[in-house]
């Protein structure tokens, strides 16, 4: 499908405006193309802060076509948002910016090749998709969604974003058509998402169990293998320091460190909650990841008392031991419940799994021994946790898992950790040029990756055929480059083109 082979990320969303007519010096009417006076945009962290030109909240297709046509009037260039998630500069734009959140209709059918489908108007909240779909006759589901579900569906797709499940690899992959606005204003290939149409399912369900596992009696490729053989996903968590004891003489011991891992499985076993108990039990977790939020802020002043805290949570989070429950599929996915009062820090990278797994093994306990080097130091880079996924590959030409064949594995790394935290981007950028030099690994386009040492030199050359694919279908639908205002992404392209 050609989708899959070109589509990514130019651009990250669309958008709506309120009508108004305009008349333009060469006559083309617009009628939908009002911005927002005076206001500016600020990512979800806050760590991205613009004051662009303009700013429009489409609402309909027709009002994406007219900010389209307007831009190329004005000679204006266009970056899109929605929720503001993406914490790399993707969306940053001196000229127009086109948020998307307003885009949010759903509409579902029996496709007669690709069964269920959905289509998605371009802002709507995987939560709002899923509800949608929860409820329709019969139950449907999307089979990749995101951990967290308070993202838009654009953005997602967009960056290539992924989920939990091994076999459903990246969102755009589940997608039979798109519907895009280019730069001449006309709806086609390559511009602005107004909306897509994915492949949905009969709603099921996923027993999700909960190991807590000393890291040296449980980490090696054999049982990794076999879980992965056996389960539909697997994350791996390690939270740094959490067998810290203050009374040992030897506080901090990586030996009595424990791994979290989650096991997904199919199963047709009855729910284990009823839906009204799942929202007193999210509004629980979303108070107690406030809760641990607080306490975590508090070592960006003193990162000292870092083992300390994380210890502290641990022994709370764990306190019941091993649990195993069966949730509806979507449930299961979003187990992490999204709090959007917490800002984090976020660096994600993908590298090759080997066929054994052992490079898996190998960068785990790498990142352990970094963690407990910097400590020594007197450093404590990372405070909430690492997370490793592993997924299939994808043919979508930008991705950071991209590869031809289907098979192959890739195993994301993400790291999480309190904003501002002292001493982060001076460890993330070990672990990303250690992924870089053994792996050409690829960071995720949405999280943190441009402060890392010649990055953009790194990529133009690890992406340099699949940029050059790229480059002949957006010459053709944006000749102007009206979608293609972003300085990261200028730089890595004309370093490729140029060579």
């Amino acid at each position: 499908m050609i989708i899959n082979h070109i589509f990514l990320f130019i651009l990250l969303i669309s958008t709506v405006c309120k009508s108004i007519e305009v008349n333009s010096n060469n006559g083309l009417l617009i009628r939908s193309a009002i911005p927002i006076e005076n206001k500016t945009w600020e990512n979800w962290n806050g760590e991205i802060h613009i004051f662009p030109n303009a700013i429009f909240e489409p609402s309909a297709l027709e009002d994406l076509i007219d900010i389209v046509k307007l831009a190329k009037i004005n000679n204006k260039t266009i970056r899109c948002a929605a929720q503001g998630h993406t914490i790399s500069s993707l969306s940053v734009t001196e000229n127009y910016l086109v948020v998307v959140t307003n885009l949010n209709k759903v509409t579902v059918q029996k496709h007669p090749k690709y069964g269920w489908t959905a289509t998605a108007e371009a802002g709507i909240s995987l939560s709002d998709f899923e509800t949608i779909l929860r409820n329709y006759d019969p139950p449907l589901t999307i089979d990749s969604a995101t951990s967290y579900n308070t993202f838009r569906v654009s953005g997602v797709i967009a960056t290539g974003s992924h989920g939990t499940k091994t076999s459903s690899s990246i969102m755009p992959d589940q997608l039979c058509s798109i519907k895009i606005v280019i730069g001449s204003g006309e709806v086609s290939l390559l511009g602005i998402i107004y909306s897509a149409t994915f492949r949905v399912q009969p709603m099921y369900k996923l027993r999700m169990t909960n190991n807590f596992i000393l890291i040296n009696e449980w980490l090696n490729p054999k049982n990794i293998k076999t879980i992965l053989e056996s389960s539909d996903g697997i994350e791996f968590y390690y939270w740094p320091f959490n067998g810290f004891n203050q009374s040992d003489p030897n506080p901090l011991d990586p030996n009595r460190d424990n791994i979290w891992i989650i096991i997904l499985v199919r199963t047709d076993e009855p729910v284990s909650f009823t839906q009204q108990q799942l929202e007193q039990l999210h509004e629980s977790q979303r108070q107690y990841e406030i809760q641990q939020y607080e306490l975590r802020s508090s070592l960006v002043q003193n990162p000292e008392a870092t083992p300390n805290i994380t210890a502290t949570l641990w022994n709370n989070f764990t306190s019941n031991g091993n649990t195993s429950f069966v949730y509806q599929a979507p449930d299961a996915i979003h187990h992490e419940v999204s709090e959007e009062s917490i800002k984090y820090e976020l660096m994600e990278i993908a590298f090759k799994v080997d066929p054994d797994f052992s490079n898996i093994v190998t960068e785990y306990r790498y990142i352990m021994k970094l963690l407990y080097d910097f400590a020594r130091k007197g450093k404590f880079p990372l405070n909430v946790y690492v997370k490793f996924r592993i997924i299939k590959s994808t043919e979508t030409l930008l991705s950071n898992i991209f590869n031809k064949n289907p098979e192959v594995l890739y195993c994301h790394v993400n790291f999480l950790t309190v904003l501002g935290t002292p001493s982060w981007e001076e460890f993330a950028e070990l672990i990303a040029l250690r992924f870089f030099d053994k792996y050409k690994a690829k960071p995720h386009w949405a999280k943190e990756w441009e402060f890392i040492p010649n990055v953009r030199s790194y990529l133009s050359e690890v992406l340099s055929d699949q940029i050059k694919k790229f480059e002949k279908v957006r010459e053709k639908y944006d000749p102007d480059k009206i979608f293609f205002d972003n300085k990261s992404l200028q730089d890595i392209f004309s370093k490729t083109l140029d060579s």
